[in-house]
C-alpha cells in the first residue's frame, strides 16, 4: 500500500507543474536569490559611502580630515557630487578652534542622503565619528611632538592610523563558514522552502475530495488512519528528496559560485537524523494545515500565509536580536526556528546539547500535529458523502 501510494503521489507531482515549482523551483530560486543578494550587501554598502566635504577653507586641517575619511572607506571624489546617494559634510567657521575642546556648538553638519538604507546611514555616521576621533588624535600627536610636522601628509596619516589601531588587543577567534553574511541565511531559506510543501499536500487532499477518491476509499477494507499514515510516509520521502536537493544547492553550488569554501555537514548519521527530523516536522505541520482547509483559495491563503508569517516570526527576515522581547520569545518557540538551528549546528561543525533538545521538540511537535491532523481528517471523512 505504501509503495502504491508513493508511486501515485510521485505521478501526481510530476504531472503537476505547480507542485514541482513549489517543491523544487521556488525554494531553490529563493535560496539562490537571497544568498546572492546578501553576498553583495557589504560591497554595495561600501560603494555607497559617497561624501561631499563642503567648507574646506574653514579648516586648515581639512586635507587631513579628507584623507582620514578616505581611509575609513569614503569616496570624496568631486565628480560624484551629482549622484543621489552622495551625502554632505559641512565644516563650519572656527572649526579648528573647537576641535580639541568640549565646548561650543556643533561645528560640523552631516547631511546623509535620504536614498540610503538605515544600516548604511548608521554605518556612515559611525565612520565619520571614527574619522573625527582620528583627527583629534592627529592634532594631539602634533602637539606632543609624536608627529613630525615636516613629514608628508600621507606619512602622518599612516602613523595616526597605526596609533589608533586596536586590533592587536582582540584575540583572534576561528571564523566559521556561517559567519559569512552570504552563507548565514542558507539554513533559514532551506527550512522555509521545505515547509512550503503544505501547498502540494493541501491541493492533493482537495482534489481527492472533489473527484470522489476519498468517498471511494470509504468502501475499501482499509482504515482512514492507515491511508493517512501512508500519505504522510509518501510525502516524507518526497520531502527528503527536496531536502537533499536544497542541501546540494546550499552547501555546494552557492559557495562554489561565490568563491567561498564549501559548507561541510557533520557526520552522515547526524545529518540524516536532522534531515528526517526536518522533513517529518514539515510534513506533519503541512498535514495539519491541509486537513483544515476546504478549498483551493484557503490552501493558498492559509498554507502560504502561515508559512510566511511563521518564517517572519522565526527570525528569518528580521534578526532575533533586534526583535521586541515578546516576538523574540515567540520565535524561540517556533518549529521553523528549531529546524534552522539544527541545520546551523550541522554546518557549524560542532553538535551542542541544544541539537538534541531541538530534535526532541520537533518530534514532539510532529506527533502533536499528526495526531491532530488525523483527528480532523477522520471527522471530515465521517461527514463526507456522495454529491
Amino acid at each position: 500500500m505504501l509503495i502504491h501510494t508513493l508511486k501515485k503521489e510521485a505521478r501526481l507531482i510530476v504531472n503537476d507543474l505547480h507542485s514541482l515549482a513549489v517543491l523544487l523551483l521556488m525554494p531553490v530560486m529563493f535560496m539562490v536569490i537571497m544568498t546572492m543578494a546578501s553576498s553583495q550587501s557589504q560591497q554595495n554598502i561600501q560603494q555607497n559611502l559617497l561624501l561631499s566635504v563642503e567648507g574646506k577653507s574653514n579648516s586648515q586641517h581639512s586635507l587631513v580630515m579628507i584623507k582620514l575619511l578616505q581611509a575609513q572607506g569614503f569616496n570624496t571624489d568631486h565628480d560624484l557630487q551629482a549622484a543621489k546617494l552622495v551625502s554632505q559634510l559641512s565644516i563650519a567657521p572656527k572649526f579648528d578652534q573647537q576641535i580639541l575642546m568640549r565646548q561650543g556648538s556643533s561645528q560640523l553638519q552631516l547631511s546623509i542622503s535620504d536614498h540610503l538604507a538605515p544600516q548604511t546611514r548608521l554605518l556612515m555616521r559611525e565612520k565619520v565619528k571614527a574619522s573625527l576621533a582620528q583627527l583629534k588624535l592627529y592634532l594631539y600627536m602634533l602637539d606632543t611632538g609624536d608627529l613630525d610636522a615636516d613629514e608628508t601628509i600621507d606619512k602622518q596619516i599612516e602613523m595616526v592610523i597605526a596609533a589608533s589601531d586596536v586590533n592587536y588587543l582582540i584575540a583572534e577567534t576561528p571564523e566559521q563558514a556561517l559567519h559569512n553574511p552570504a552563507l548565514n541565511s542558507i539554513p533559514a531559506w532551506w527550512v522555509f522552502g521545505v515547509y512550503f510543501i503544505v501547498l502540494p499536500i493541501s491541493l492533493t487532499f482537495i482534489n481527492e475530495r472533489n473527484n470522489g477518491t476519498l468517498v471511494r476509499l470509504k468502501t475499501y477494507p482499509i482504515s482512514m488512519a492507515r491511508y493517512f499514515y501512508n500519505k504522510a510516509c509518501a510525502y516524507t520521502l518526497v520531502s527528503l528528496v527536496q531536502t537533499l536537493l536544497l542541501a546540494l544547492i546550499g552547501c555546494v553550488v552557492i559557495p562554489y559560485c561565490l568563491g567561498l569554501p564549501l559548507l561541510v555537514l557533520n557526520s552522515v548519521l547526524v545529518s540524516l537524523l536532522a534531515f528526517v527530523t526536518l522533513s517529518v516536522a514539515a510534513i506533519s505541520f503541512a498535514l495539519l494545515l491541509a486537513s483544515v482547509v476546504s478549498s483551493y483559495e484557503q490552501a493558498i491563503v492559509v498554507g502560504g500565509g502561515v508559512n510566511i508569517i511563521l518564517a517572519a516570526l522565526s527570525g528569518f527576515m528580521v534578526p532575533l536580536e533586534i526583535m521586541p522581547a515578546d516576538l523574540a520569545a515567540f520565535a524561540n518557540a517556533s518549529p521553523m526556528y528549531w529546524s534552522a538551528q539544527l541545520l546551523r549546528q550541522l554546518m557549524g561543525g560542532a553538535i551542542e546539547p541544544s541539537f538534541w533538545q531541538y530534535s526532541v521538540l520537533l518530534w514532539s511537535f510532529s506527533l502533536l500535529c499528526f495526531m491532530t491532523a488525523l483527528w480532523i481528517f477522520n471527522k471530515k471523512m465521517r461527514n463526507l458523502t456522495w454529491n
